[in-house]
Protein backbone atom coordinates (compact mmCIF):
# COMPACT_ATOMS: atom_id res chain seq x y z
CA UNK A 1 0.00 0.00 0.00
CA UNK A 2 1.61 3.45 -0.95
CA UNK A 3 0.89 6.60 0.59
CA UNK A 4 -2.50 9.01 0.83
CA UNK A 5 -1.26 11.12 -1.76
CA UNK A 6 -0.13 7.63 -4.05
CA UNK A 7 -3.62 6.29 -3.56
CA UNK A 8 -5.07 9.43 -4.83
CA UNK A 9 -3.16 9.12 -7.62
CA UNK A 10 -3.82 5.70 -8.34
CA UNK A 11 -7.57 5.74 -7.68
CA UNK A 12 -8.44 8.27 -9.83
CA UNK A 13 -6.10 7.77 -12.68
CA UNK A 14 -8.23 3.93 -12.72
CA UNK A 15 -11.60 6.57 -12.98
CA UNK A 16 -10.51 8.88 -15.35
CA UNK A 17 -9.49 6.27 -17.48
CA UNK A 18 -12.86 4.59 -17.29
CA UNK A 19 -15.25 7.20 -17.61
CA UNK A 20 -13.03 10.61 -18.18
CA UNK A 21 -11.72 13.30 -16.12
CA UNK A 22 -15.23 15.49 -16.58
CA UNK A 23 -17.19 12.44 -14.60
CA UNK A 24 -14.91 11.95 -12.01
CA UNK A 25 -15.51 14.36 -9.07
CA UNK A 26 -13.21 15.03 -5.92
CA UNK A 27 -16.07 13.38 -4.01
CA UNK A 28 -15.99 10.44 -5.94
CA UNK A 29 -11.75 9.97 -5.57
CA UNK A 30 -13.05 10.38 -1.15
CA UNK A 31 -15.83 8.18 -1.78
CA UNK A 32 -13.67 5.17 -3.30
CA UNK A 33 -10.74 5.81 -0.80
CA UNK A 34 -13.19 6.20 2.15
CA UNK A 35 -10.99 9.35 3.10
CA UNK A 36 -12.84 13.17 3.90
CA UNK A 37 -12.33 15.84 1.55
CA UNK A 38 -10.42 17.51 4.35
CA UNK A 39 -7.40 14.98 3.79
CA UNK A 40 -7.51 14.85 -0.20
CA UNK A 41 -6.91 19.28 -0.03
CA UNK A 42 -3.88 18.03 2.65
CA UNK A 43 -2.63 16.80 -0.94
CA UNK A 44 -4.27 18.48 -3.75
CA UNK A 45 -5.61 21.97 -3.45
CA UNK A 46 -8.41 21.90 -6.78
CA UNK A 47 -8.63 19.22 -9.16
CA UNK A 48 -6.77 20.48 -11.67
CA UNK A 49 -3.93 19.78 -9.85
CA UNK A 50 -4.88 16.08 -9.20
CA UNK A 51 -5.33 15.45 -12.93
CA UNK A 52 -1.63 17.15 -13.51
CA UNK A 53 -0.44 14.30 -10.89
CA UNK A 54 -2.10 11.65 -12.90
CA UNK A 55 -0.55 12.49 -16.16
CA UNK A 56 2.59 12.87 -14.35
CA UNK A 57 2.65 9.29 -12.55
CA UNK A 58 1.59 8.22 -16.10
CA UNK A 59 4.42 9.23 -18.40
CA UNK A 60 7.08 8.08 -15.20
CA UNK A 61 5.56 4.70 -15.25
CA UNK A 62 5.62 4.51 -19.22
CA UNK A 63 9.06 5.95 -19.00
CA UNK A 64 10.58 3.68 -16.73
CA UNK A 65 8.47 0.57 -18.80
CA UNK A 66 10.22 1.50 -21.69
CA UNK A 67 13.69 1.94 -19.89
CA UNK A 68 13.60 -1.63 -18.77
CA UNK A 69 12.61 -3.09 -21.90
CA UNK A 70 15.44 -1.47 -24.34
CA UNK A 71 18.39 -2.12 -21.98
CA UNK A 72 20.15 -5.10 -23.71
CA UNK A 73 19.07 -4.21 -27.29
CA UNK A 74 21.48 -2.53 -29.56
CA UNK A 75 20.51 0.65 -31.31
CA UNK A 76 18.62 -0.65 -34.69
CA UNK A 77 16.92 -3.08 -31.76
CA UNK A 78 15.97 0.02 -29.68
CA UNK A 79 14.55 2.26 -32.92
CA UNK A 80 12.30 -0.29 -33.51
CA UNK A 81 11.03 -0.72 -30.22
CA UNK A 82 10.44 2.85 -29.94
CA UNK A 83 8.50 3.16 -32.79
CA UNK A 84 6.25 0.15 -31.91
CA UNK A 85 5.46 2.06 -28.52
CA UNK A 86 4.52 5.11 -30.27
CA UNK A 87 2.02 3.01 -32.45
CA UNK A 88 0.61 1.09 -29.33
CA UNK A 89 0.53 4.08 -27.17
CA UNK A 90 -1.53 5.71 -30.23
CA UNK A 91 -3.75 2.92 -30.21
CA UNK A 92 -4.18 2.43 -26.67
CA UNK A 93 -4.07 6.23 -25.79
CA UNK A 94 -7.06 6.52 -23.31
CA UNK A 95 -9.76 8.50 -26.07
CA UNK A 96 -11.98 9.75 -22.96
CA UNK A 97 -9.19 11.01 -20.54
CA UNK A 98 -6.84 12.80 -23.54
CA UNK A 99 -10.09 13.86 -24.58
CA UNK A 100 -11.22 15.70 -21.36
CA UNK A 101 -7.80 17.08 -20.70
CA UNK A 102 -7.69 18.63 -24.37
CA UNK A 103 -11.44 20.40 -23.85
CA UNK A 104 -11.22 21.21 -20.13
CA UNK A 105 -7.60 21.53 -19.29
CA UNK A 106 -5.97 22.67 -22.64
CA UNK A 107 -2.90 24.44 -20.88
CA UNK A 108 -2.03 20.94 -18.76
CA UNK A 109 -2.37 19.14 -22.49
CA UNK A 110 -0.12 21.37 -24.47
CA UNK A 111 2.43 21.12 -20.84
CA UNK A 112 2.35 17.34 -21.62
CA UNK A 113 1.94 17.13 -25.18
CA UNK A 114 5.29 18.87 -25.42
CA UNK A 115 6.86 16.70 -23.02
CA UNK A 116 6.42 13.79 -24.70
CA UNK A 117 7.33 15.84 -27.99
CA UNK A 118 11.30 16.75 -26.01
CA UNK A 119 11.16 13.29 -24.45
CA UNK A 120 10.65 11.28 -28.00
CA UNK A 121 13.07 13.54 -29.70
CA UNK A 122 15.63 12.72 -26.85
CA UNK A 123 15.28 9.62 -27.08
CA UNK A 124 15.75 9.52 -31.02
CA UNK A 125 19.27 11.50 -29.74
CA UNK A 126 20.18 8.94 -27.54
CA UNK A 127 19.61 6.34 -30.09
CA UNK A 128 21.56 7.79 -33.15
CA UNK A 129 24.47 8.14 -30.43
CA UNK A 130 24.20 4.58 -29.62
CA UNK A 131 23.82 3.37 -33.03
CA UNK A 132 26.59 5.63 -34.14
CA UNK A 133 29.00 4.03 -31.20
CA UNK A 134 27.84 0.65 -31.76
CA UNK A 135 28.77 0.71 -35.71
CA UNK A 136 25.37 0.55 -36.86
CA UNK A 137 24.84 4.02 -37.88
CA UNK A 138 26.40 6.36 -40.35
CA UNK A 139 29.22 8.46 -38.68
CA UNK A 140 28.05 11.87 -40.50
CA UNK A 141 24.88 11.76 -39.45
CA UNK A 142 23.29 15.99 -37.97
CA UNK A 143 22.33 14.01 -34.64
CA UNK A 144 20.36 17.43 -33.21
CA UNK A 145 18.53 17.93 -36.80
CA UNK A 146 17.91 13.97 -37.31
CA UNK A 147 16.38 13.58 -33.99
CA UNK A 148 14.57 17.01 -34.17
CA UNK A 149 13.28 15.49 -37.68
CA UNK A 150 11.92 12.11 -35.91
CA UNK A 151 10.24 13.44 -33.15
CA UNK A 152 8.34 15.78 -35.94
CA UNK A 153 7.76 13.68 -38.51
CA UNK A 154 6.54 10.45 -36.75
CA UNK A 155 4.05 12.46 -35.17
CA UNK A 156 2.81 14.30 -38.15
CA UNK A 157 2.86 10.88 -39.93
CA UNK A 158 0.71 9.11 -37.63
CA UNK A 159 -1.73 12.47 -37.32
CA UNK A 160 -2.19 13.46 -40.89
CA UNK A 161 -2.29 9.76 -42.66
CA UNK A 162 -4.54 8.21 -39.95
CA UNK A 163 -6.98 11.51 -41.08
CA UNK A 164 -6.28 10.54 -44.57
CA UNK A 165 -9.72 9.53 -46.34
CA UNK A 166 -7.59 6.59 -47.21
CA UNK A 167 -7.51 4.76 -44.22
CA UNK A 168 -3.99 3.49 -43.07
CA UNK A 169 -3.29 0.86 -40.71
CA UNK A 170 -1.48 1.89 -37.76
CA UNK A 171 0.93 -1.36 -38.63
CA UNK A 172 1.21 -0.25 -42.00
CA UNK A 173 2.32 3.23 -40.92
CA UNK A 174 4.93 2.21 -38.48
CA UNK A 175 6.27 -0.39 -40.88
CA UNK A 176 6.82 2.18 -43.33
CA UNK A 177 8.04 4.41 -40.90
CA UNK A 178 10.54 2.30 -39.56
CA UNK A 179 11.90 0.96 -42.79
CA UNK A 180 12.31 5.05 -44.51
CA UNK A 181 13.97 6.78 -41.57
CA UNK A 182 16.24 2.97 -40.56
CA UNK A 183 17.15 2.83 -44.22
CA UNK A 184 18.26 6.59 -43.93
CA UNK A 185 20.89 6.21 -40.90
CA UNK A 186 22.06 2.63 -41.01
CA UNK A 187 25.53 2.01 -42.37
CA UNK A 188 26.63 -1.18 -43.99
CA UNK A 189 27.42 -3.20 -40.90
CA UNK A 190 23.54 -2.27 -39.88
CA UNK A 191 21.73 -2.69 -43.14
CA UNK A 192 23.61 -6.77 -42.75
CA UNK A 193 22.39 -6.48 -39.41
CA UNK A 194 18.68 -5.76 -40.45
CA UNK A 195 18.29 -8.34 -43.50
CA UNK A 196 20.26 -11.44 -40.90
CA UNK A 197 17.89 -10.33 -37.79
CA UNK A 198 14.95 -8.10 -38.96
CA UNK A 199 11.78 -9.55 -39.99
Amino acid sequence: MGTIKENIIQVAATQFHQVGIRNVSIDDVCAELRISKKTFYQYFSRKEDLVDAVIAYEQEQHVAKVQKSIKDKNAIEVFIFMIKEIKKSAECAPFMLWHDLKKYYPALHQKYDQIKSEQIQSAFEENIRQGIEEGYYRDNLDIELLSFFHSIQIKNTFETMMQSHKKYTLKRLSDFFIDMIIHLIVNEKGLKYIEENIK
